[in-house]
Protein backbone atom coordinates (compact mmCIF):
# COMPACT_ATOMS: atom_id res chain seq x y z
CA UNK A 1 0.00 0.00 0.00
CA UNK A 2 3.02 2.30 0.06
CA UNK A 3 3.97 4.12 -3.09
CA UNK A 4 7.53 3.27 -4.05
CA UNK A 5 8.58 6.86 -4.74
CA UNK A 6 7.37 8.53 -1.55
CA UNK A 7 7.00 5.70 0.98
CA UNK A 8 3.58 7.16 1.84
CA UNK A 9 0.40 5.13 1.80
CA UNK A 10 -1.29 4.95 -1.60
CA UNK A 11 -4.72 6.49 -0.93
CA UNK A 12 -6.42 4.34 -3.57
CA UNK A 13 -4.93 1.10 -2.23
CA UNK A 14 -5.79 2.10 1.34
CA UNK A 15 -9.44 2.28 0.31
CA UNK A 16 -9.30 -0.70 -2.03
CA UNK A 17 -10.26 1.45 -5.02
CA UNK A 18 -8.83 1.60 -8.53
CA UNK A 19 -6.39 4.45 -9.10
CA UNK A 20 -8.42 6.53 -11.54
CA UNK A 21 -10.03 9.94 -11.56
CA UNK A 22 -13.57 8.92 -12.44
CA UNK A 23 -14.69 7.29 -9.21
CA UNK A 24 -18.26 7.12 -8.03
CA UNK A 25 -18.77 9.24 -4.92
CA UNK A 26 -20.99 6.60 -3.34
CA UNK A 27 -18.38 3.90 -3.98
CA UNK A 28 -15.77 6.05 -2.23
CA UNK A 29 -18.07 6.54 0.78
CA UNK A 30 -18.99 2.85 0.93
CA UNK A 31 -15.37 1.66 0.78
CA UNK A 32 -14.35 4.17 3.43
CA UNK A 33 -17.06 3.00 5.81
CA UNK A 34 -16.18 -0.67 5.19
CA UNK A 35 -12.46 -0.11 5.73
CA UNK A 36 -13.18 2.06 8.79
CA UNK A 37 -15.07 -0.79 10.40
CA UNK A 38 -12.19 -3.18 9.64
CA UNK A 39 -9.47 -0.88 10.98
CA UNK A 40 -11.26 0.94 13.79
CA UNK A 41 -8.98 1.29 16.84
CA UNK A 42 -11.78 0.14 19.18
CA UNK A 43 -11.41 -3.36 17.70
CA UNK A 44 -7.94 -3.41 19.28
CA UNK A 45 -8.89 -2.09 22.73
CA UNK A 46 -7.69 -5.26 24.46
CA UNK A 47 -4.53 -5.60 22.39
CA UNK A 48 -1.02 -4.73 23.59
CA UNK A 49 -0.06 -1.04 23.52
CA UNK A 50 2.09 -1.36 20.41
CA UNK A 51 -0.76 -2.99 18.50
CA UNK A 52 -3.21 -0.31 19.67
CA UNK A 53 -0.80 2.39 18.54
CA UNK A 54 -0.43 0.71 15.15
CA UNK A 55 -4.24 0.56 14.84
CA UNK A 56 -4.39 4.31 15.42
CA UNK A 57 -1.75 4.86 12.72
CA UNK A 58 -3.71 2.71 10.25
CA UNK A 59 -6.99 4.50 11.06
CA UNK A 60 -5.35 7.90 10.58
CA UNK A 61 -3.82 6.79 7.28
CA UNK A 62 -7.24 5.60 6.14
CA UNK A 63 -8.82 8.94 7.05
CA UNK A 64 -6.05 10.77 5.19
CA UNK A 65 -6.57 8.54 2.14
CA UNK A 66 -10.29 9.24 2.23
CA UNK A 67 -9.68 13.00 2.32
CA UNK A 68 -7.51 12.68 -0.80
CA UNK A 69 -9.73 10.38 -2.83
CA UNK A 70 -13.06 12.06 -2.06
CA UNK A 71 -11.96 15.49 -3.33
CA UNK A 72 -11.51 15.74 -7.10
CA UNK A 73 -8.61 18.19 -6.92
CA UNK A 74 -6.66 16.16 -4.37
CA UNK A 75 -7.49 12.90 -6.20
CA UNK A 76 -6.08 14.40 -9.41
CA UNK A 77 -2.92 15.52 -7.59
CA UNK A 78 -2.47 11.98 -6.23
CA UNK A 79 -2.86 10.52 -9.72
CA UNK A 80 -0.30 12.95 -11.12
CA UNK A 81 2.11 12.00 -8.33
CA UNK A 82 1.61 8.31 -9.20
CA UNK A 83 2.62 9.21 -12.76
CA UNK A 84 5.75 10.97 -11.47
CA UNK A 85 4.45 14.49 -12.06
CA UNK A 86 4.36 17.09 -9.34
CA UNK A 87 3.19 20.66 -9.27
CA UNK A 88 5.93 23.01 -8.16
CA UNK A 89 5.75 26.49 -6.73
CA UNK A 90 6.81 28.22 -9.94
CA UNK A 91 4.83 26.50 -12.67
CA UNK A 92 4.34 28.41 -15.91
CA UNK A 93 0.79 29.28 -16.90
CA UNK A 94 -0.75 30.99 -19.87
CA UNK A 95 -0.18 34.74 -19.36
CA UNK A 96 -3.67 35.44 -20.72
CA UNK A 97 -5.19 33.25 -18.00
CA UNK A 98 -3.09 34.92 -15.31
CA UNK A 99 -4.24 38.34 -16.53
CA UNK A 100 -7.84 37.17 -16.58
CA UNK A 101 -7.71 35.80 -13.03
CA UNK A 102 -6.02 38.99 -11.83
CA UNK A 103 -8.81 41.08 -13.37
CA UNK A 104 -11.46 38.82 -11.88
CA UNK A 105 -9.87 39.11 -8.45
CA UNK A 106 -9.82 42.89 -8.76
CA UNK A 107 -13.49 42.86 -9.75
CA UNK A 108 -14.26 40.64 -6.78
CA UNK A 109 -12.31 42.88 -4.40
CA UNK A 110 -14.19 45.94 -5.65
CA UNK A 111 -17.55 44.20 -5.29
CA UNK A 112 -16.58 43.04 -1.82
CA UNK A 113 -15.47 46.52 -0.74
CA UNK A 114 -18.67 48.05 -2.09
CA UNK A 115 -20.82 45.43 -0.36
CA UNK A 116 -22.28 44.24 -3.68
CA UNK A 117 -23.10 40.73 -2.58
CA UNK A 118 -25.30 40.07 -5.61
CA UNK A 119 -22.31 40.68 -7.87
CA UNK A 120 -20.15 38.45 -5.66
CA UNK A 121 -22.79 35.72 -6.04
CA UNK A 122 -22.76 36.13 -9.83
CA UNK A 123 -18.96 35.96 -9.94
CA UNK A 124 -19.01 32.90 -7.70
CA UNK A 125 -21.62 31.14 -9.83
CA UNK A 126 -19.62 31.75 -13.01
CA UNK A 127 -16.43 30.44 -11.40
CA UNK A 128 -18.23 27.37 -10.02
CA UNK A 129 -19.16 26.51 -13.59
CA UNK A 130 -15.55 26.84 -14.59
CA UNK A 131 -14.49 24.57 -11.72
CA UNK A 132 -17.02 21.92 -12.79
CA UNK A 133 -15.80 22.09 -16.39
CA UNK A 134 -12.18 21.70 -15.33
CA UNK A 135 -12.99 18.77 -13.04
CA UNK A 136 -15.06 17.06 -15.74
CA UNK A 137 -12.22 17.51 -18.22
CA UNK A 138 -9.73 15.76 -15.96
CA UNK A 139 -11.41 12.35 -16.24
CA UNK A 140 -10.74 11.83 -19.95
CA UNK A 141 -7.18 13.16 -19.60
CA UNK A 142 -6.34 10.67 -16.84
CA UNK A 143 -8.14 7.89 -18.71
CA UNK A 144 -5.96 8.52 -21.78
CA UNK A 145 -2.89 8.29 -19.57
CA UNK A 146 -0.35 9.30 -22.23
CA UNK A 147 2.33 11.90 -21.53
CA UNK A 148 0.55 14.65 -23.47
CA UNK A 149 -2.76 14.03 -21.67
CA UNK A 150 -1.08 13.93 -18.27
CA UNK A 151 0.70 17.22 -19.05
CA UNK A 152 -2.68 18.71 -19.97
CA UNK A 153 -4.16 17.35 -16.72
CA UNK A 154 -1.33 18.99 -14.80
CA UNK A 155 -1.96 22.31 -16.54
CA UNK A 156 -5.69 22.09 -15.87
CA UNK A 157 -5.05 21.15 -12.25
CA UNK A 158 -2.87 24.22 -11.78
CA UNK A 159 -5.65 26.31 -13.30
CA UNK A 160 -8.11 24.59 -10.97
CA UNK A 161 -6.02 25.66 -7.98
CA UNK A 162 -6.44 29.30 -9.02
CA UNK A 163 -10.17 28.78 -9.52
CA UNK A 164 -10.56 27.18 -6.08
CA UNK A 165 -8.65 30.05 -4.44
CA UNK A 166 -10.95 32.51 -6.18
CA UNK A 167 -14.00 30.60 -4.93
CA UNK A 168 -12.55 30.68 -1.41
CA UNK A 169 -12.34 34.47 -1.72
CA UNK A 170 -15.99 34.55 -2.85
CA UNK A 171 -16.98 32.47 0.18
CA UNK A 172 -15.07 34.81 2.48
CA UNK A 173 -16.81 37.83 0.97
CA UNK A 174 -20.21 36.24 1.38
CA UNK A 175 -19.44 35.11 4.94
CA UNK A 176 -18.71 38.69 6.00
CA UNK A 177 -22.37 39.59 5.69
Amino acid sequence: MLSAETQTPDPFAMLGLPARFDLDTQAIETRFRERSRELHPDKFAGAPAAERAQALVRARALNDAYQVVRRPQRRAEALLARAGLTIGDHEQLDPAFLMEILELREELAEARAAGKLELVNELQTAMQGRRRALEQGLGPLFAAGDAESLAAAKRDLITLRYVVRYLDECDAALDED
